[in-house]
């Protein structure tokens, strides 16, 4: 089976159990994030064209601004990588929670579903996508402040997302994402 790169392939031992999503910085992507910038090429390009269409050079190095969020679901015949992109071209804002230092956005999803040498990429709608002003380091306290997270329930085959900001969850941002279809 193709592995993500960058990370040890291995049964996700509880699926249901909620986890924030991971992020990834893909200005100049590494081995590690490689794969997130392979699923967003087109988008990521295209944020960069619209960078130089106005005129805007800064990032001749690199890509312009882009950040993602991903959840990884491993099994022994397949992986799925659930992935929402953040650009200033790609995304509308949705809401701010300032005292929790946090911004909404509706941004792209996207699924890759990993099946031996084989890869299936499927444009999943608009999906929430949590900007904090400082990252999440993964501490309880900035948990509560606002997070990001995701589940899988193989019953069902859906994974499910959801954002709380400043102790809510946060209105439209709790998603269903079917895996296979219906």
């Amino acid at each position: 089976m193709m592995a993500v790169p960058g990370h040890a392939q291995e049964i996700t031992p509880d699926p249901q159990a909620w986890r924030p999503l991971a992020y990834a910085d893909l200005q100049r992507p590494s081995d590690a994030t490689r794969t997130y910038a392979d699923i967003w090429r087109d988008a990521i390009e295209e944020n960069n064209r619209v960078y130089l269409s106005r005129g805007d050079t800064r990032f001749r190095d690199g890509n312009a601004p882009v950040t993602e969020a991903h959840f990884v679901i491993w099994s022994p015949r397949k992986s799925v990588v659930v992935t929402i992109l953040n650009t200033a071209t790609g995304c509308t804002l949705k809401e701010v929670g300032a005292s929790a230092r946090a911004t909404v956005k509706l941004c792209p999803m996207r699924l890759a579903i990993y099946e031996g040498v084989m890869v299936r990429t499927m444009d999943g709608g608009p999906a929430c996508f949590l900007e904090l002003v400082t990252p999440i380091t993964g501490s309880t306290s900035e948990q509560s402040r606002a997070a990001a997270y995701g589940s899988y329930d193989p019953a069902a085959k859906v994974v499910k997302i959801g954002l709380v900001v400043e102790g809510r969850a946060v209105d439209g941002c709790s998603l269903n994402v079917p895996l296979s279809p219906p």
